[in-house]
């Protein structure tokens, strides 16, 4: 399916016409892509991982990947007259962290703005080929597509092999938020041939009872390891809740914490890591 996707996607954006649609819908006026400013870390990795890092003038904060991204100026990224004092031909937005009337606020005033809407492994494929087409390096967005669509292709065939198991992926610990359908952590989960059972009401990131931790349906957690969050999970533990986690009933799978919370693509080492988690012990 990813494939099908692909090979659309190729034709409506990898060798369209200006003006591009981004995302989420909106209208990309053509333009120079000489000055980028990208306000999430996981667009500042696609940007490198384009080739075109050489273009940005500032980026978001914790923008740490690849190491060149950490020498560059930072950027506000909830204040439009920052970022305008940069001068950006472009800026990059993500609907994973940004705040869409910062957007709007930008547009308004005529600068040029592209938002991404990173949901699966093949919009992370679309969003590859909609940047290259706007840093001027389309070929390169085209193999950087190919290339997470074919390795997420084949993540689908080794799951394939395993017992399907009920997951929920878990993006914070108190209060306790798990990933829902429409968010790249529920492909995530199904790419390793994992059955979301967040509620498919309440966002993407809804957030649940603790107790539903204690379902015996539930057979897997899913989590980034982040260092920050290691409290909160070691008083989750000291709870009534969290007494199938103590006990080891309920197997929870650290991934690595940037890849696997920034939709970029590192994400396929997350992938990687949950597959390899879920071979060692079906």
């Amino acid at each position: 399916m990813a494939s099908v996707v692909l090979a659309t996607a190729l034709g409506s954006v990898g060798f369209a016409a200006w003006p591009l649609r981004d995302q989420v819908g909106a209208v990309i006026p053509a333009g120079s892509s000489r000055r980028i400013v990208t306000l999430a870390p996981d667009v500042t990795e696609l940007v490198f991982a384009l080739g075109a890092g050489r273009h940005l003038v500032a980026v978001a904060p914790f923008s740490d990947f690849p190491p060149a991204a950490a020498a560059l100026p930072r950027v506000a990224v909830s204040d439009p007259e920052a970022i305008v004092a940069a001068r950006p031909d472009l800026v990059l937005a993500s609907t994973a962290g940004n705040d869409p009337a910062v957007v709007t606020a930008l547009r308004r005033v005529g600068v040029r703005v592209a938002t991404v809407d990173v949901t699966s492994c093949a919009r992370l494929a679309e969003a590859c080929l909609l940047l290259g087409q706007l840093v001027a390096a389309a070929e390169t967005g085209q193999r950087l597509a190919a290339d997470i669509t074919s390795h997420c292709d084949a993540a689908r065939r080794r799951a394939a092999d395993l017992p399907r198991r009920t997951a929920l992926y878990v993006a914070w610990w108190d209060p306790l938020m798990v990933a829902g359908p429409g968010t790249v952590h529920h492909d995530l989960l199904a790419l390793a041939g994992l059955d979301n059972r967040a509620p498919a009401r309440g966002g993407r990131y809804p957030r649940v009872d603790p107790e539903v931790l204690l379902d015996p349906a539930l057979q897997v957690l899913v989590a980034p390891a982040d260092p920050d969050s290691r409290p909160l999970v070691d008083a989750l533990l000291r709870r009534p809740a969290g007494l199938r986690l103590r006990r080891g009933t309920l197997p929870l799978i650290w991934l690595p914490a940037d890849p696997a919370s920034r939709p970029g693509p590192r994400l396929l080492l997350a992938l990687d890591v949950l597959l390899a988690a879920r071979e060692a012990a079906p």
